[in-house]
């Protein structure tokens, strides 16, 4: 059954293992399962799995897509528009897509489909290629029984046939080395790891494997070379330099060189998919030089070649904080160095209308507007009960469709993060992993941009009510929603579990930056807080902006806490140090900044 599933011959058929003995291949231990350090796995067994019937279907006939300047384009020389949403697990600590633990593949297939997505960009780990059965728990077998025996990688094999069965592309996604959830600078920043046998070699070999298993299913349309790369430690990433060599002298990672290098030789492996290369992260630029002709990728990459980029509220250009990522007691050091200019000042979500519009223009609308290539903002989402986010999902989508990019919303998942105790808050199922019986106001504004619900759809959900109305064309107000996006990373919270910070230096809670930092700071009375010493006032309080004034424009349904006065509860509530329970000798001096 095994080999059926996979179609790989008797040598491969060898290498299928359970969890806790090393996967064998045809010459021995594949690496990452007890392979002996520093050898470099070829895949040599790896045989193209079949469709099975995925490709029978007059769907399919439109497959392969190209680019055709700044659009894509299937067969018949019609545009293609990537309407995409992720589907994150085989990324992470289980190996296998999220909902398998809740309800059945095929249910949740035809959701997506139901919804109307065209496209899924289904996230991997290179560690998943090398794992056995999936995680305990994390696919319920009464509900897919078809799993039952199945290592991670074959589970990953039923998703993208799964897929194409009710009429959904697949772009496969190189999310991280370690099956680990995205995150902060860590060893999963770069495409390769310099501390394990996961080299960059090894990385395309993997990329290799992956091309020649799909090769038979057409409906795998492309391969997003690798997301969001980032530093790490000693390791600094750049869109330029020289080889390998030189990178190890110089502590710098050529991104340029490696993604060219990797798309050349999946062009020899597989040659109908599309190459997604996505910016570096960290600090953020816009795409121009990445689609500079000559250059690295242009022309060689011609007709194939798709830029990737993602943005949310709380990310921005440059060299960006978030602003839930700040250390408890750092907020005023923070802040000075986004006066002084040593990180970003402003976020995406900071941005008034037209700066948000002009900001994605230069980022992203020049090379659109050049038709070097096309553009796939491959993430972006929204908390739909956070009002501040949904306004700036509102905002960002007007931009979207003004620049006509493709696009992939972040994420289809719901419930607990892998490895966490937090729900994914930017969801867009119910709990139950089904269309929500109420609909979605995200699903609404998604349309602007192209998202159609089939009218073959089983289960099409209802419309939602309109989006929440627009705060004027301002910026929006990022301290109410603070402790909102904080709930976001879960485990990566770091005030979560916090009971105590004694002798905490530098207090300001919750402010907006400003060239006197005490300037504007209102005081709040809090039953938490111990004697505070700020900007030399001593009170059994703390501090946070004053609201703003509430605006004729922002009509009905606008939450409670925007403009209204802050009682001791709501400011509770939202409350960064919620979890504290002792703040001791807390100082800050405007003058020393």
């Amino acid at each position: 059954g095994a080999a059926d599933h996979c179609c790989l011959d008797h040598c491969a058929a060898a290498c299928l293992r359970v969890r806790g003995k090393a996967p064998m291949g045809v010459d021995g231990p594949l690496l990452g399962g007890g392979g002996v350090a520093g050898r470099l796995e070829t895949w040599d067994w790896v045989r193209p799995i079949s469709p099975k019937g995925c490709a029978a279907s007059s769907w399919a006939s439109q497959f392969p897509l190209v680019t055709k300047g700044r659009h894509i384009v299937n067969a018949h020389g019609d545009r293609f528009r990537l309407c995409a949403i992720n589907w994150y697990g085989a990324s992470d600590v289980s190996h296998v897509v999220g909902g398998l633990d809740t309800q059945s593949l095929e249910v949740i297939c035809q959701s997506v489909y139901d919804l109307g997505f065209n496209v899924v960009r289904l996230p991997f780990s290179n560690e998943m290629l090398r794992e056995g059965l999936p995680k305990a728990g994390s696919v319920d077998y009464t509900k897919n029984p078809r799993l039952r025996g199945l290592v991670a990688l074959q589970v990953y094999d039923e998703v993208v046939r799964s897929l194409g069965r009710v009429h959904v592309a697949v772009i496969i996604n190189n999310h991280t080395t370690y099956g680990e959830f995205c995150g902060p600078p860590s060893r999963n920043s770069l495409w390769f790891d310099p501390n394990s046998t996961f080299s960059e070699e090894q990385w395309i070999q993997d990329w290799l494997m992956m091309a020649k298993r799909y090769a038979c299913c057409d409906h795998v349309v492309g391969f997003d070379l690798r997301n969001e790369i980032r530093p790490r430690k000693s390791r600094w990433p750049k869109w330029s330099g020289g080889g390998p060599f030189l990178d190890e002298l110089t502590g710098e990672c050529n991104w340029a060189r490696a993604a060219r290098a990797c798309a050349e030789r999946l062009m020899t492996a597989n040659s109908r998919a599309l190459l997604v290369v996505e910016r570096i992260v960290w600090p953020q630029q816009g795409l121009q030089t990445m689609a500079e002709e000559p250059g690295p990728l242009l022309p060689a990459l011609r007709g194939r070649l798709v830029l990737g980029a993602h943005l949310y509220a709380w990310s921005g250009p440059g060299r960006f904080i978030p602003q839930w990522s700040v250390p408890p007691g750092l907020e005023c050091l923070f802040a000075a160095l986004r006066g002084l200019g040593a990180i970003t000042a402003r976020n995406y979500g900071d941005l008034t209308l037209d700066e948000l519009a002009a900001q994605v223009r230069q980022e992203i609308g020049g090379v659109l507007a050049a038709a070097r290539c096309p553009v796939w903002v491959s993430e972006f989402g929204a908390d739909a009960t956070n009002p501040e986010e949904m306004q700036w999902l509102a905002r960002f989508v007007d931009v979207l469709a003004d620049l006509d990019a493709d696009w992939a919303y972040w994420p289809l998942n719901v419930g607990l993060k892998p490895g966490t105790k937090a729900d994914e808050a930017y969801g867009m199922l119910s709990s139950d992993w089904r269309p929500k019986s109420t609909g979605d106001t995200r699903l609404v504004l998604l349309e602007r941009i192209g998202l159609r619900a089939p009218p073959d759809a089983i289960a099409a959900p209802p419309l939602s009510a309109p989006p929440p109305p627009m705060l004027g064309s301002g910026p929006l107000r990022r301290n109410a929603s603070k402790q909102s996006c904080r709930s976001l990373l879960g485990s990566k919270d770091p005030l979560l579990a916090v009971k105590s910070t004694p002798d905490v230096k530098g207090a300001i809670l919750a402010f907006k930056p400003t060239c006197n930092l005490v300037a504007g700071l209102r005081r709040v009375r809090t039953a938490d807080a111990e004697l505070a010493t700020i900007g030399g006032t001593s009170a059994r309080e703390w501090y946070r902006p004053p609201p703003p004034r509430r605006s004729a424009s922002m009509g009905t349904g606008v939450p409670q806490r925007i403009g209204e006065a802050w009682d001791e509860e709501k400011a509770a509530e939202l409350s960064p140090l919620r979890h504290v329970r002792v703040v001791s000798k807390i100082s800050c001096d405007p003058a020393r900044f």
